[in-house]
């Protein structure tokens, strides 16, 4: 066995057979591992050789936008952003994912957040993830075998950590031609298909309508929020419930058990909710075993909504009813009664999706009081706008104006951020 497969069987065996009887044992079993991240981020990062202490609370907050200006402060190899960005643009610009900076692979954020990112990752952490992802994706575990597909827009090393034996790894271009996914698909017949929801609602309907490009027995929603209906449709394609895996440039953050709960990772990572109201919060991260990259109390943008109910797997890993989106996109309205408030995207989704005749819909605030819905068909204007007003108003909004848009349908290589809020 070559040292890089020892690596991943090794991360594989230790995740799988970690276990933790409640929460008490699982904050015991991360203590002594934040302890000594905490003291790695301050004795090889220069950005937190300030930092007096292993305690978490003596980290500043960091943001993406602080995490990338003072990038080549944030890893251990002194590299740039402008270095990086330049070879991780020039890699999807080629479509070949090989490039090496200092010994570490290099790879692109999708900036749809705003600024371009990219992340840092070593053999032994790409070891490490593929490990991690096997012991918690696949239902039989090693012993049953599996052919992975990933679609996305990038490949690398990353996503290539293992590639013979009982399990195999494929990398499936996003931006290639439908024609050309749908025959390596179709020549790989993954078991397990990974791809953004956007592009398994497209296989779905095609399998629906007896043109299936493969039969896999798990697919995993990436890289973009999957909304109830979606899920749905792509269940009927494929005739097994889609799990989702909450991936980010910040990390492997989060993965679908098998009742169907999103958790997350904490077995990875340490998160500190940052409350919004609602029952909702953001997420700040710290790594437990990252080394080339700091990721310590990063907050992310993402809104989260926290379930109530303990999981019938019964693991103590915080349990996730759903990821929202953007915390940037949450609409800011005026309230009926008092100075304006967020609006949360489900509250939207509900209403518009609820809607005679709606298929699909968009929505923007790019003023304080106006909203741009656009929706599918466009003859189920009034009926959407309607709901969306009363919606609004049952909770306490004052009334914004609602206008049509043109509705364009989500592209495959794109996210569909159903919500979005432009005006700030």
């Amino acid at each position: 066995m070559a040292p890089g497969q020892a690596a991943v069987l090794a991360a594989y065996l230790t995740t799988r057979h970690r276990r933790f009887a409640d929460r008490a044992a699982l904050e015991a079993w991360q203590a002594p591992r934040l302890r000594r991240a905490l003291h790695r981020a301050r004795t090889r990062f220069p950005a937190y050789a300030g930092v007096a202490a292993d305690e978490l609370s003596a980290f500043p907050v960091v943001d993406k936008d602080a995490w990338l200006d003072g990038f080549d402060g944030f890893n251990d190899r002194g590299l740039g952003l402008a270095e990086c960005l330049a070879a991780a643009r020039a890699e999807e610009a080629e479509r070949r994912f090989d490039t090496r900076l200092r010994g570490v692979s290099v790879g692109l954020s999708t900036g749809t957040s705003g600024r371009q990112g990219t992340f840092l990752t070593s053999p032994a952490e790409r070891a490490r993830w593929a490990g991690t992802v096997l012991a918690k994706a696949l239902p039989g575990g090693l012993r049953a075998g599996a052919r992975v597909a990933l679609v996305l827009r990038a490949g690398g090393p990353l996503y290539s950590a293992v590639g013979n034996g009982r399990v195999s790894f494929r990398f499936v271009d996003l931006y290639a031609s439908p024609e050309r996914q749908r025959a390596e698909l179709a020549a790989f017949a993954p078991t397990v298909l990974a791809a953004p929801p956007v592009l398994l609602e497209q296989l779905a309907a095609e399998a629906r309508a007896g043109r299936p490009a493969c039969a896999p027995s798990a697919v995993f929603s990436i890289a973009d929020v999957l909304d109830p209906d979606v899920a749905e449709r792509i269940e009927e394609g494929f005739g097994v419930a889609p799990g989702q895996v909450y991936q980010a440039t910040e990390g492997f953050l989060g993965i679908t058990c098998a009742h169907r709960t999103l958790h997350l990772n904490e077995d990875l990572l340490v998160v500190e909710a940052e409350q919004l109201g609602d029952g909702r919060m953001v997420p700040v991260v710290t790594d437990l075993f990252r080394r080339t990259q700091a990721i310590v109390r990063y907050r992310m943008g993402d809104v989260l909504r926290p379930s109530a109910r303990a999981c019938a797997c019964g693991s103590p890993l915080r349990a996730i009813d759903a990821i929202e989106g953007r915390a940037d996109d949450v609409l800011l309205l005026a309230r009926a009664d008092g100075p304006p408030a967020p609006c949360f995207a489900d509250l939207v989704r509900g209403a518009v999706l609820g809607a005679d005749g709606v298929a699909d819909f968009r929505l923007d605030q790019d003023a304080p009081d106006r909203l741009r819905l656009a929706v599918s068909p466009e003859a189920s204007f009034p009926a959407a706008s309607a709901a969306l007003a009363g919606a609004l108003a049952r909770a306490g909004f004052a009334a914004p104006r609602i206008v049509a848009a043109p509705f364009s349908p989500p592209e495959a290589t794109g996210k569909r951020r159903r919500v979005s809020r432009s005006w700030r």
